[in-house]
């Protein structure tokens, strides 16, 4: 199923949580709702649900306009931060509690639940209750009763908060895995960017109410439409060095060095520019020209393959990542040169991608 929102607002007294967003999100595919606290990715699956109202704008599922349909006709199934299963029932019971308020027969309810248990690997504890059950274990069973009523629309709001760190990522997989047997179209609420990149076929990445960005994963991290975007995704956090256009080449602040680079020829001359660069997307070099940055080794920490060089640049300290392999020692000057891929020039004042 496929869902549009049309210019959706969202005000709750005099604070708007969601800005005049508008997006389509394709059918059968995972989709994250990215974005830090605050920015109003719930407030968008509230409305999503039908649990909170629009304040402006239209949702639709399909070519059905369900902006003002009560939550339990959208053929939605719900996930939230706590699970919220039923502490009194087994976990046949909490997986079956959605078709017996349909009115589906017992025989009916128990297959189907059976099926879904089996799908999420709990059939073997449907017996137990809630409290014996592990914080994963409870997931599953939560994911089994959205599931059990055939939705045509999967939400997830940061179903993974609550597990500690190896059981999130064990979790994450499970989730893509039933989602891509499944098909069913899902939303999943994070603010966790690396969790986003491993599971979701796109992105949605909101700030402050307005949405930011729609892409695939490997897309919006290797061409990011702001400087936001640029920032928030990415581990170690990308490179931000300031800097002014000059005949073409861009002087980064705290040094003499012009460089060049050809995306910033066509920059008006004395532009206030941020120049931000993955930390993978610099190579050591012996060269000295204006196309190569010059800095001096701070700190080198090996991670495997490859080295994470500190390197104050000017005013900045930088983060490379070069291969271990690389010599470089501590107290040396670099040199720095700038692959293609990875280098991104934004306005400094409003954030807007120049190149």
């Amino acid at each position: 199923m496929n869902i549009t929102l049309d210019h959706v607002t969202k005000k709750f007294a005099e604070t708007i949580a969601v800005n005049d967003f508008s997006a389509r999100l394709p059918s059968g595919q995972l989709l994250c709702l990215l974005g830090p606290s605050g920015c109003g990715k719930t407030t968008i699956l509230n409305m999503l649900s039908g649990i909170v109202p629009v304040t402006a704008g239209r949702i639709f599922f399909d070519d059905r306009d369900v902006t003002e349909l009560e939550p339990e006709k959208r053929g939605i199934g719900l996930v939230f931060q706590n699970y919220s299963l039923y502490p009194h029932m087994s976990v046949l019971e909490n997986i079956c509690f959605p078709l017996e308020i349909q009115g589906v027969k017992k025989s009916e309810r128990i297959r189907r639940a059976t099926e879904l248990a089996e799908m999420v690997y709990v059939d073997n504890l449907l017996k137990r209750r809630p409290a014996q059950l592990s914080g994963g274990q409870q997931q599953r069973v939560a994911i089994a009763r959205a599931l059990v009523k055939n939705p045509q629309l999967l939400l997830l709001d940061e179903p993974l908060s609550n597990l500690d760190a190896r059981l999130r990522i064990e979790m994450r997989e499970e989730i893509r895995r039933i989602q891509q047997e499944t098909r069913v179209t899902t939303i999943f609420v994070t603010h966790d960017q690396e969790e986003a990149m491993s599971i979701s076929d796109q992105i949605v990445l909101m700030k402050d109410g307005y949405l930011q960005q729609i892409a695939a994963p490997l897309e919006i991290y290797r061409n990011p439409i702001n400087e936001f975007t640029a920032d928030f995704l990415g581990n170690p956090v990308i490179n931000k060095l300031s800097g002014v256009v000059r005949n073409g080449k861009i002087r980064i602040d705290g040094t003499e060095r012009e460089l060049a680079l050809p995306t910033a020829e066509a920059l008006a001359d004395g532009r206030k520019i941020h120049l931000s660069i993955r930390a993978e997307s610099f190579e050591p070099s012996d060269e000295r020209d204006e196309t190569v940055l010059i800095g001096s080794v701070a700190a080198l920490s090996v991670t495997g393959k490859d080295t994470l060089a500190n390197i104050r640049v000017g005013d900045f300290d930088v983060r490379a990542l070069v291969d271990s392999d690389a010599e470089l020692s501590a107290g040396e000057t670099v040199g720095l040169t700038l692959k293609s891929r990875g280098v991104f020039v934004f306005d400094a004042e409003s954030g807007e991608r120049l190149a």
